[in-house]
């Protein structure tokens, strides 16, 4: 069950925004999950706020809660799991080299004449076809012009945007053969304070990256 916390946490830190300044909340939901597993991780939410190239994501359910900061100089990934408490840091240089190792073609997109709102805003559907090592992957995203939207961080999940014309407000793709979905429920363009990008990693022990990946966060 931990390394499958894990494995969610670590998808989600994928997720990294740069569009001038605003935070938008996604709600998550996860199919596939045995009931008992799925009772105990319970609802999650993401917050995603972004300023100038700065990002962070927070996420919280009932097994656990994280923190990815994503600026310039890399990624600080903070990860509570009922109290085990670690944290990761990932450089730009490291970063910048697992996007190109793991770069895929660019995805094709076809914008549908569709539309309906999420969380207040007009959006619209385009199918976005993922062109992988394993095959094509189609998803559909629901996305909406008047919120600008610029990707950063690299990975798979990212590539899944690339050339999207406007901010991802519901979409969907498979991991560890679940269905996860997420789905904004509230975007804010107000001015986020500086200090939401400051994270301190007191109580929290170092790990590696590659041994959380092994070893679900012990």
């Amino acid at each position: 069950m931990k390394k499958l916390v894990t494995a969610v946490a670590i998808l989600l830190s994928a997720f990294t925004y740069a569009q001038h300044e605003g935070s938008v909340t996604y709600v998550m939901t996860m199919e596939g999950l045995p009931p008992e597993q799925a009772a105990m991780i319970g609802d999650m939410e993401t917050k995603i706020s972004y300023k100038d190239k700065k990002s962070l994501s927070e996420t919280s359910s009932m097994m656990f809660n994280t923190k990815t900061l994503t600026d310039e100089n890399g990624q600080l990934l903070l990860m509570d799991q009922m109290g085990t408490k670690f944290f990761t840091r990932t450089s730009k240089a490291e970063m910048d080299k697992n996007a190109e190792v793991n770069k895929e073609k660019e995805p094709k997109i076809e914008y549908v004449n569709e539309t309906k709102t999420i969380a207040g805003y007009e959006c619209k559907k385009a199918i976005v076809t993922m062109i992988t090592k394993e095959g094509d992957v189609k998803s559909d995203i629901w996305y909406t012009e008047k919120v600008p939207y610029v990707s950063q961080g690299g990975g798979r999940r990212q590539e899944m945007f690339k050339g999207l014309k406007g901010m991802p407000m519901e979409f969907s793709f498979k991991q560890q053969g679940m269905n996860i979905k997420m789905s904004a429920k509230e975007v804010s363009l107000e001015k986020v304070p500086d200090s939401v990008f400051i994270l301190t990693t007191e109580g929290y022990t170092e790990k590696k990256m590659d041994d959380v990946k092994k070893g679900g966060g012990h």
